[in-house]
C-alpha cells in the first residue's frame, strides 16, 4: 500500500484496516492499544517482554478484552509489532502461569472468564470489533471527531441501559 507522507493518519489506519481481512482487523485494533501503551511504558525504560505484559494486562483489566476473548496468536502479535515472536510467547507463558489465560486445544489462549463477566465466544467476538470498526469508519467519513463519536457511543449505551 503506498503511502503518502502527507497523508492524515486516521485516513491510513482506515485504508490500513481496509486492505486485511475482517478477522484480522479485530487484532490490528487491539495491538494497535497495545502499541500505544508499550511507548507510553517506555519512558521508564523496562524490558520489551515486561511492557508488553503490562500493555495486555492493562488490556484486560480495563475490559477492553473480557473474559472469554481469545489473545490473537503470537506469530500476528509478533509481525503487528516488530517483535520477536518468543517475545510474544514468554508473555503468554507468564499469563497462562498466573492464570490470567487458559490454553485451549490447537494452542490457543483465551481470557479466563472473572465472576461478574460472561463469557464471548471467538464469533461474537470478531462480528462485535468488526461492527465497532464499521461504526468508526462511516463515523470519520461524515467527519465527525472522536469526541463526537465518543459521545454517540455513550448516548447509545445509555439508551441501551434505561431499555434493561
Amino acid at each position: 500500500m503506498p503511502v503518502n507522507p502527507g497523508m492524515d493518519p486516521v485516513d491510513l489506519f482506515h485504508r490500513a484496516l481496509s486492505t486485511m481481512p475482517n478477522n484480522e482487523q479485530n487484532w490490528a485494533t487491539r495491538t494497535g492499544r497495545w502499541r500505544r501503551t508499550m511507548r507510553r511504558l517506555a519512558q521508564d525504560n523496562p524490558p520489551i517482554t515486561e511492557r508488553l505484559y503490562l500493555a495486555i494486562r492493562e488490556d484486560i483489566d480495563s475490559g477492553h478484552m473480557p473474559g472469554g476473548a481469545l489473545l490473537p496468536a503470537a506469530a500476528a502479535v509478533s509481525s503487528e509489532l516488530a517483535l520477536d515472536v518468543n517475545t510474544v510467547k514468554t508473555v503468554y507463558a507468564r499469563l497462562a502461569e498466573e492464570g490470567v489465560v487458559l490454553a485451549e486445544q490447537g494452542g490457543r489462549l483465551r481470557i479466563r472468564p472473572t465472576a461478574d463477566s460472561s463469557s464471548v465466544g471467538e464469533g461474537t467476538q470478531i462480528r462485535f470489533e468488526a461492527a465497532l470498526i464499521k461504526a468508526v469508519r462511516e463515523a470519520a467519513a461524515r467527519g465527525l471527531s472522536s469526541a463526537e463519536a465518543t459521545g454517540m457511543f455513550r448516548a447509545a449505551r445509555a439508551r441501551l441501559d434505561k431499555a434493561d
